[in-house]
């Protein structure tokens, strides 16, 4: 991992650059740059994309690319761009708080669930899928924080406990194979970790 995590300091660094020049963009046309589409959305998909081998959510080891990898398992699917509310933009570090304190206590929880999920495939050398579930949506929560912060989306980050047949889109041939419900073993477990999360917070903010 820490090739992959030195690359993405530097790749950080850039897509914060871009992101500033990207919401003036936007907040003065109502519409993200593309340039700033193209690149902030490369480094999401290079981000998703590591978190989730970190979380054993795959051993392919993450390409070195902006681009969309068809052959890598682990994918994201960016909207294009449309007409944005420019208060929504403007307001936009305001607006993104209350999803940021779920996404950080949902990764607390992670971190110490991960430790179980690296024991269990060290020793039996598979992830049981409850377990599997619940990092997936976890991960996947985290990137619809990171598309909704960077302006790629206009949709508020949601599906921490996955989706509900309200909330499932059909594409053109009818595919569901984006939605992703959890089982209710899963569902216990998710709850189980946001605890863990709020717990592990709470802890380090009182030091």
């Amino acid at each position: 991992m820490i090739p992959q995590l030195i690359v993405l300091v530097f790749l950080g660094i850039a897509a914060f650059f871009v992101l500033v020049l990207g919401w003036f963009g936007a907040l003065f046309t109502g519409e993200l740059p593309a340039f700033a589409e193209e690149f902030l959305t490369g480094v999401l998909r290079w981000e998703t994309r590591v978190t989730g081998y970190l979380y054993f959510l795959t051993d392919e080891y993450p390409p070195y690319s902006l681009e969309e990898e068809p052959t890598y398992p682990i994918a994201v699917a960016v909207p294009p761009r449309v007409p944005m509310n420019r208060l929504a933009v403007l307001f936009r570090l305001i607006l993104v708080v209350p999803a940021s304190v779920v996404a950080s206590v949902v990764a607390a929880g992670l971190g110490v669930v991960s430790i179980a999920s690296w024991a269990m495939i060290t020793f039996t050398g598979s992830m049981p899928r409850s377990l599997f579930e619940v990092t997936r949506a976890a991960v996947r929560y985290q990137t619809r924080l990171g598309g909704y912060y960077t302006l790629l989306t206009a949709e508020y980050p949601w599906g921490v406990l996955g989706d509900t047949e309200a909330s499932v889109d059909q594409d053109e041939a009818g595919s569901t194979s984006w939605s992703l419900r959890l089982s209710d073993q899963a569902r216990t477990l998710m709850i189980v970790l946001i605890v863990i999360g709020a717990v592990v917070s709470v802890l380090q903010n009182s030091q």
